[in-house]
């Protein structure tokens, strides 16, 4: 059996491994450059690595049918979901519903489903480039403002007012955000603020049309304004009713938008009130290591899974005793260059940590402090003692730094 993989970034690379250790011949397409590039590690792991505009249908349905017996296309990156799902169809085979693609790649589309649906009560309003901004009648602030088509918590913000909505309305449309090759379209959707803590729900749409939920992790932000994620816990002993009210949430969003098939990755906040309300969903793996997670906590591999619905064959059967895993982004700080890191060697020493990495290196500038790329690198931790591993998180955060 072989596969396509658009542009494998992030958590994408995982298919990879999957790809190979259930012996599927892997062909990724991809712009081969800069973060899209492929390491020689990683190269190994695949049949062809074939340089090609993944944003060009006709081009890559050419090269589709050149290679011949291709029996799934999956997507790498979130914006390779809407490519993936057009080519799976022109070929015959598995792919996301054009419905579904329409409201998991544009929030606004989203958001107005749940609130047709029943599903969210929040306002909410779309702004275009270009467009004055006004602010409907019955809208209340505080509110969020996120672009309809970009990830990784990318020009999002929180504004207390008109004002500062406007502005950073007019600093977004001046300067579209571009992220791994994909730029914004310019449309930003502006809801009210959510209160509550923060989780994501992960698991996978079975071809056969049944659901599994992988897991309901935890997460850990930043100070806002920013929503940026320093940390994901996951596996932890939930109670039923929680669960049961997280789950049932999660199916109810997920048949009001239609999956039907793929991994998905459902962002949402319980309000004080003890009600799940739908951030955003996308139909792709999670990022921030999030797989390796729940593999490590459950046994349960998403790219696995995901790599054998799409091809219509047996999932392997899922091994592991049950922990807890968590992973802690180490913050920037107020530098703006890297030279090295202090207080890492401990936790790397301690018997509950699993992998570190740091993104830079002695000399590089740092990200801005306002989305995923202020963080420098992360460690992560895992075992059966919940308590633990969250005071490892939480020294993380507090202990290791840029000296």
């Amino acid at each position: 059996m072989s596969v396509v993989i658009i542009d494998p970034v992030s958590s994408g690379i995982t298919y990879l491994t999957a790809a190979q250790q259930l012996g599927v011949d892997l062909y990724v397409f991809s712009a081969d450059e800069g973060e899209r590039q492929l390491s020689p590690e990683l190269r190994a792991k695949v049949r062809q690595v074939i340089k090609i505009d993944t944003s060009d249908f006709d081009l890559q349905k050419a090269m589709l049918d050149e290679l011949g017996n291709i029996n799934a296309i999956l997507p790498g990156v979130e914006y390779a979901v809407p490519m993936a799902a057009r080519l799976g169809a022109a070929q015959g085979k598995r792919h996301l519903s054009d419905y579904a693609v329409q409201r998991v790649r544009n929030k606004f589309n989203f958001r107005s489903q749940l609130t047709e649906a029943g599903l969210s009560n929040i306002g909410f309003f779309l702004l275009c480039a270009g467009q004055p901004v006004q602010i409907p009648s019955s809208f209340n602030f505080p509110a969020v403002v996120k672009p309809v088509d970009m990830a990784g918590s990318i020009s999002v913000r929180k504004v207390h007012n008109l004002g500062e909505l406007t502005t950073v309305v007019d600093a977004f449309s001046q300067a579209l955000p571009n992220d791994v090759g994909f730029t914004a379209s310019g449309c930003v959707i502006v809801e009210e603020y959510i209160p509550g803590k923060e989780y994501s729900i992960e698991g996978v749409v079975r071809k056969d049309g049944s659901i599994t939920i992988a897991s309901v992790t935890e997460k850990l932000l930043g100070a806002e304004p920013y929503f940026v994620e320093i940390g994901h816990i996951v596996g932890q002993r939930y109670t039923e009713a929680f669960y049961t009210t997280m789950s049932n949430y999660a199916l109810a969003v997920l048949d009001a938008i239609q999956l039907n098939i793929g991994p998905f990755h459902l962002e949402l906040r319980v309000t004080p009130e003890g009600r799940p309300v739908a951030i955003e969903l996308a139909a792709r793996l999670p990022g921030d290591n999030i797989v390796e997670l729940i593999r490590y906590s459950s046994g349960i591999d998403l790219a696995t899974e995901t790599l054998c619905q799409y091809l219509g064959t047996d999932s392997p059967a899922v091994h592991g005793t049950p922990g807890i895993s968590a992973i802690a982004f180490i913050p920037r700080g107020e530098k703006n260059e890297f030279t090295t890191l202090s207080g890492l060697e401990e936790f790397i020493d301690h018997s509950h940590y699993l992998a570190h990495q740091v993104y830079y290196q002695p000399g590089d500038a740092l990200g801005c402090a306002q989305d995923w790329t202020s963080r420098v690198g992360y460690v992560m931790f895992g075992g059966d003692d919940e308590a633990e591993v969250r005071s490892l998180v939480k020294r993380v955060h507090t202990e290791v730094k840029i000296a």
